[in-house]
């Protein structure tokens, strides 16, 4: 009698998990939603505005590390990894104080429920020019 039952159980998980297999490998994410690191970073790089300094400069970069929530919500303090050399104090707090601007104007990426399961808490490193 018992291993009817486990027999009826496991039939039962099989189909199930056959239709919950297709429903997924045909799933096809939204045009709107990201599910790759690089689509995180043209994201980011979309919203960048960088600020009007006295003296233009050609090649300015600015990096930053961070992390996400599952729901694309940033984690925790994005940390600044690099600015280019050679810049003005001023010139650096106005990129710092733009990319600030930036995080927090997209601060809340649509990712896919399998690419947020993914990515969240890992670590990035996105570069701004």
């Amino acid at each position: 009698m018992r291993s009817v039952r486990i027999l009826a159980i496991l039939t039962a998980v099989v189909a199930s998990s056959g239709s919950i297999v297709d429903a997924v490998t045909h799933a096809e994410p939204s045009e709107n939603h990201i599910i790759t690191v690089r689509e995180i970073r043209a994201a980011l790089r979309a919203c960048w505005i960088p600020p009007t300094t006295e003296v233009p400069r050609m090649s300015i970069t600015i990096s930053v590390r961070l992390s996400f929530k599952q729901n694309g919500e940033i984690l925790g303090i994005p940390m600044i990894t690099y600015t280019s050399l050679g810049i003005s104090e001023d010139e650096r707090r106005a990129y710092r104080a733009a990319l600030n601007e930036t995080l927090a104007r997209c601060s809340r990426l649509a990712f896919t429920d399998a690419f947020g399961s993914i990515i969240a808490g890992r670590p990035i490193n996105v570069r701004f020019h």
